[in-house]
């Protein structure tokens, strides 16, 4: 068919006292590859320089995609994103953490999974190379990406890696050189189990973003990726790509990734997000019951209640959360 075009990319990168490193999560927006894309950049009335660098930046590239957008007040991680939202059209929605990098092909990877001929996805994600402060590569990607991590190595003394999947090292431009590689997974289940990086690693549809979106800028002003992430999951699915296709900075100031000791099954957080968890839950649960009318017209009635069934075998324990499930599969 040569009277169809690609659809247009929106991209949203929110900015709270990160004045190292936004400029450079805006550079690499500005050199993807596929170009049809809008961004704007939204600083949440940071203390730091935040802005100025955001404005400098954006002057230097004289680029009419990008815009910016200042708040007054600090509204968190959800309102924020809500203002770059309001600003946005596109059917398909990135977010990109001010201190995280994409790579230049980040968007046309991403963009060419969702159109694939298999399946229709409700957002896509990859994995992801670990950098610190200084944008040296600290860990060649995510160990857990695609999977449980509760249960990635369990039982297993030795675990063979992939030769081809460690990089040659050109010690002259000190750089490490990755093999190119197409893995894609669907991943279909519907519970909750944490396989992905974070946002910035993610593509979605705009039309799940509107539905699953929470609503409540003050209690959300924290952990909107795992309510949205979650949710985005339960009601479409996700396709995953086996590549590390941006880079998650560790730089010691991170909220969430605050461990300072990598290696082995050792998590990014080194805090107890066990309570953390069953709130989200707990809202989502609460949002899906005051707006069933809203997620029945977009899910149908069978999906929306094995959905909710699903949602509470999360929140419950063993043998409750058994019997949620069993319900779910026969409905």
């Amino acid at each position: 068919m040569t009277d169809i075009h690609l659809p247009k990319i929106s991209v949203v990168v929110t900015c709270y006292n990160c004045a190292d490193y936004i400029g450079d999560a805006i550079r690499s927006v500005a050199r993807q590859t596929l170009t049809d894309f809008e961004c704007v950049i939204v600083d949440d009335a940071s203390t730091d320089d935040s802005a100025a660098v955001i404005q400098q930046t954006l002057d230097a590239l004289a680029d009419p995609r990008f815009s910016l957008v200042r708040l007054e007040k600090n509204v968190g991680q959800t309102g924020a994103t809500r203002a770059g939202l309001a600003r946005t059209t596109a059917p398909f929605i990135c977010f990109l953490d001010s201190d995280d990098l994409w790579n230049e092909d980040f968007l046309e990877r991403h963009l060419a999974a969702h159109l694939n001929e298999t399946y229709a996805v409700g957002f896509t994600a990859c994995n992801a190379r670990l950098i610190d402060g200084k944008n040296a590569v600290i860990a060649g990607a995510v160990y857990w990406f695609g999977k449980d991590r509760a249960v990635a190595d369990r039982g297993r003394a030795f675990a063979p890696i992939d030769p081809e999947r460690v990089p040659k090292l050109d010690t002259a431009s000190r750089a490490a050189h990755w093999q190119k590689q197409t893995p894609y997974r669907l991943y279909t289940k519907r519970l909750v189990h944490w396989v992905w990086v974070s946002t910035s690693s993610m593509m979605f549809r705009r039309s799940l973003i509107d539905l699953v979106f929470p609503d409540d800028d003050e209690t959300f002003r924290l952990h909107m990726d795992f309510y949205i992430v979650v949710m985005a999951q339960m009601v479409a699915g996700s396709l995953l790509i086996d590549e590390a296709l941006y880079s998650y900075r560790l730089h010691g100031r991170n909220f969430a990734a605050n461990n300072p000791i990598l290696g082995g099954r050792l998590h990014l957080s080194a805090r107890n997000w066990g309570d953390t968890h069953a709130r989200m839950l707990d809202r989502m649960l609460t949002a899906m019951i005051r707006d069933r009318e809203r997620f029945v017209t977009a899910l149908g009635e069978r999906q929306y209640r094995r959905m909710l069934l699903r949602m509470k075998a999360a929140r419950a324990t063993i043998p409750m959360s058994w019997l949620y499930v069993l319900r779910s599969w026969l409905i």
